[in-house]
């Protein structure tokens, strides 16, 4: 028996595919620990895995939901510098208390999410082997390739290039804050400097929860890079869900994820652009801590949180804000996005959904009911291409390896006896 470490952030669009690959670990005899602030420890042990709290004294219970909170009230360049603060106050932490915490566990190998690059600063500091995982899109950076913030689509011309190439500095100055940090560290353990995010990546095994045929087209990914597609299991906790109340028609699944308001007014945009077609609307509000239902045009099914695999395993259309963890749990059962970027790397993502043909995006400064309720209508027309587009992206996945090849590559990580 192994034991394993995850390092990740503190948010559910991270914790949760990282924890179906954990369960899938364990399931093989292993031990999977999480190390993070205590105020997670409640989440995680509910997902079944071991919990390892650090700097209890120095991140007080309600911090992390504090913070949440109020990330949740900011768009466009006020939220990024929000997540960047955080990302350094977190980086903190981990990079003075995980070390001492890893090594009195005893893990033997680490699963670090490529947006918490302290973890693989510990992981190389304690000489540790790691895997770099990409729970949204991979931060490989290429010339071709836009930053994962950018809302533009791919181009091969050199003025593609250009473009991206100064959406990187951009980056660059955002993250200045995240790197200072790091290297600080780095120095007092005799590391090398990190320049840009790639060399905090592991050499050995990079993985990523989607299929190739969503990113994309790369051509300067690492021999250790795999594409895996969604990870997400059936023995996630159970959420409660009143199915009694699906009525049989169509079913339109709309989520805002985890971290938009729960009184956002796109959700009465959602219940106005389908009141009166023949489909029933089912809104998961992303909260789980039991919220006040609002009333909303249309009589559509309000909850505060969904079992949103099983729902999708019966819906026909999703309106989602394009977060990595719903499209690719959508595209897993075939079934097609009408997209909201919102913020953050939605809008990069939502430009492969718009490459896949598996959605229509709208803009969030061009979306109106009108315009929302064309899409909806759109979408569910039967024949629609992007049916076909989401069935073949249901396919690819199929044929990615999932969480078993996951925790597969997760245990060549370990050191194999000699003969």
């Amino acid at each position: 028996m192994a034991h394993f470490g995850i390092v990740c952030p503190p948010i559910p669009g991270h914790i949760n595919p990282l924890a179906a690959l954990g369960r899938t670990v364990t399931s093989r005899g292993h031990r999977v620990t999480f190390f993070h602030v205590a105020e997670l420890e409640p989440k995680i042990l509910a997902a079944r895995l071991e919990f390892a709290p650090l700097g209890a004294d120095h991140f007080p219970p309600g911090t992390l939901a504090q913070s949440v909170d109020h990330l949740a009230t900011l768009t466009g360049t006020q939220s990024l510098k929000f997540a960047i603060q955080g990302a350094v106050r977190i980086s903190e932490l981990i990079l003075e208390f995980a070390p001492a915490a890893i090594a009195a566990s005893g893990v033997q190998a680490l699963l670090v999410d490529q947006n918490e690059p302290a973890g693989a600063t510990v992981a190389q500091h304690l000489r540790l082997p790691f895997a770099s995982i990409c729970t949204s899109l991979p931060l490989n950076r290429e010339p071709l390739i836009p930053p994962p913030f950018a809302p533009w689509g791919w181009s091969d011309s050199p003025l593609a290039a250009l473009r991206n190439r100064l959406a990187y500095a951009v980056s660059d100055h955002f993250i200045a804050p995240i790197q200072a940090v790091l290297n600080r560290y780095r120095r007092r353990w005799n590391l090398p400097a990190l320049r840009i995010p790639d060399d905090s990546f592991s050499p050995t095994a990079q993985l990523a929860q989607m299929p190739r045929e969503f990113d994309f087209p790369r051509s300067r990914l690492p021999a250790g890079f795999h594409y895996l597609g969604p990870w997400f299991d059936a023995a996630a906790p159970p959420v409660p869900f009143p199915f009694d109340r699906l009525d049989g028609r169509p079913l339109i699944y709309g989520s805002l994820g985890t971290l938009q308001r729960k009184d956002s007014h796109y959700f009465a945009l959602m219940a106005e652009a389908c009141a009166g077609l023949d489909a029933q609307l089912v809104l998961s509000l992303g909260d789980s801590t039991g919220s006040k239902i609002p009333d909303l045009p249309g009589n559509p099914l309000v909850v505060n949180y969904a079992p949103q695999t099983e729902l999708l395993r019966r819906a026909a259309l999703t309106i989602t804000h394009s977060g990595m963890n719903t499209t690719q749990q959508s595209l897993a059962f075939g079934v097609p996005m009408v997209a909201i970027p919102l913020a953050h790397d939605q809008p990069a993502i939502a430009a492969r959904t718009a490459r896949t043909s598996a959605g229509i995006v709208i803009p969030p400064a061009k979306l109106t009911t009108a315009r929302l309720r064309a899409a909806v209508q759109q979408a569910l027309a039967p024949g629609n291409p992007f049916k076909a587009s989401a069935d073949r992206m249901s396919q690819a996945i199929q044929r990615a390896g999932g969480l078993s090849r996951a925790a597969d590559l997760a245990e060549q990580l370990l050191p194999q006896p000699s003969p």
